[in-house]
């Protein structure tokens, strides 16, 4: 932790005001995630409509990230993501005060694309300003920090339907509690657009460097491994999404629906985000100790037992067991096999593999979300539970598979080339 603190007090001030950015959008965006599908069940929605409106933001934050990346390279991660963030908590607005289901899916349409702009320039803003040595050290504050300020807006998310209970008169679980809850959460998440602002001389730089493992091998090549890497990147995110979007858009009800009231969730939601926020410390820790590609297996494969024992049993200490691993675990893989791919594919393709891979991400999201809304109404919840294990399992064997077995084959010949031995091609 001291040299977490020493590193920190040596980033640049635009690495200082973005990880503040990330502090407060964050925040608001924990009190958003905890509470609105709980007001949905209060305005009278069951699962297959929460369903549904996940769905429809999802499906719209997909087609916004495919097309992240060259808008990445015209107009700069700085406006993408100030610009995204002020339409992400107009269209919140919105949502948290038209209850017509027309009107909630209109701007959950028009929200995922404010949340794509919020989520995909993150990491090409990593990428872009931190350097190289502390890059790894940056995004793992960065997602660690993001787990903590979630923690804080699910504790604001848990408790504030109480406090405006308490001085409104009006009942805990009502829509109007829920209502104002999301509204503060709102006005914490525009606090964010401040640091941004003040930083609005950041620019889109185009760097020129080749990456390590690309670096040596003809122009043709290049392309085509660059191709295959990008794939297997984004089927792996494909495939963890589709997981993902069975299980987490449903997750608050699911507590609630154990007999967990919505204080006592607020609290597990911000247990996990304590959890992970620490642990997503240690990640390039422990990508440097054990390497990037066990680390991903380790951590990716970290959840499943807890959930495949859900699937058979059911319980609310397990419930909370699995969703504080499942959080850990996205918290300190995503910054390792992100910093990993960067590294690994040149400057120009960075930006457009997060993209891709978040409107596949995306994509996979929206089709279990939909499918998972109407198989709980139809059989529960333990057949999402299953579905989680199994594109879990998937998702990781593709990553770290490809991977693994790709790039020691390229390590073992370029080392032989060094010793003047064989070719580098492959």
């Amino acid at each position: 932790m001291l040299g977490y603190f020493r590193q920190i007090g040596r980033f640049s001030g635009e690495i200082k005001l973005f990880l503040l950015y990330n502090l407060f959008s964050n925040i608001g965006i924990g009190v958003f995630t905890l509470i609105y599908n709980l007001y949905l069940v209060q305005l009278g929605f069951r699962a297959d409509f929460i369903g549904t409106y996940n769905a429809v933001t999802t499906i719209s934050m997909a087609a916004a990230a495919l097309v992240m990346g060259p808008l990445i390279g015209r107009v700069g991660t700085w406006r993408c993501l100030t610009l995204g963030t002020g339409l992400y908590v107009v269209t919140s607005v919105a949502l948290s005060v038209f209850p017509a289901s027309w009107a909630i899916l209109f701007f959950a349409l028009l929200a995922g694309l404010g949340a794509a702009f919020v989520t995909v320039p993150v990491m090409p803003f990593v990428i872009e300003w931190a350097p190289a040595q502390s890059r790894s050290t940056v995004a793992a504050l960065t997602f660690s920090l993001n787990s903590l300020s979630v923690t804080v807006g699910s504790l604001i998310g848990g408790w504030s339907p109480r406090i405006f209970a308490t001085v409104l008169q009006i009942h805990v679980e009502s829509v109007h509690a829920y209502r104002f809850t999301l509204l503060l959460g709102l006005l914490v998440a525009t606090v964010s657009i401040l640091p941004m602002w003040v930083m609005r001389g950041v620019r889109h730089a185009r760097p020129t460097e080749m990456a390590p493992m690309l670096a040596g091998t003809d122009a043709s090549r290049v392309r085509s491994r660059v191709r295959r890497d990008m794939a297997a990147f984004i089927a792996a995110g494909l495939l963890l999404s589709l997981g993902a979007g069975a299980i987490l858009p449903f997750y608050n009800v699911f507590l609630e629906a154990l007999g967990t009231p919505p204080g006592q969730i607020g609290m597990i939601f911000s247990l996990a985000g304590i959890v992970a926020a620490v642990l997503g410390l240690l990640a390039p820790a422990l990508s440097r100790r054990i390497g990037p590609l066990a680390a991903v297996l380790l951590l990716r494969l970290l959840p499943v037992p807890a959930f495949a024992l859900l699937a058979v049993s059911p319980g609310v200490g397990l419930a909370v067991l699995g969703y504080v691993l499942r959080t850990t675990s996205g918290s300190m893989a995503w910054p390792i096999d992100s910093t990993f791919i960067a590294e690994v594919l040149p400057p120009r393709a960075r930006a457009n593999v997060y993209s891709l891979r978040s409107g596949a991400w995306n994509l996979g999201y929206a089709l279990t979300s939909l499918i998972g809304g109407v198989v709980i109404v139809a059989g529960g919840y333990r057949p999402t539970f299953v579905i989680f294990c199994i594109f879990s399992v998937l998702s990781t064997a593709t990553f770290v598979g490809y991977f693994w077995w790709y790039y020691r084959d390229l390590n073992r010949r370029a080392g032989a080339a060094a010793r003047g031995t064989v070719s580098t091609a492959p």
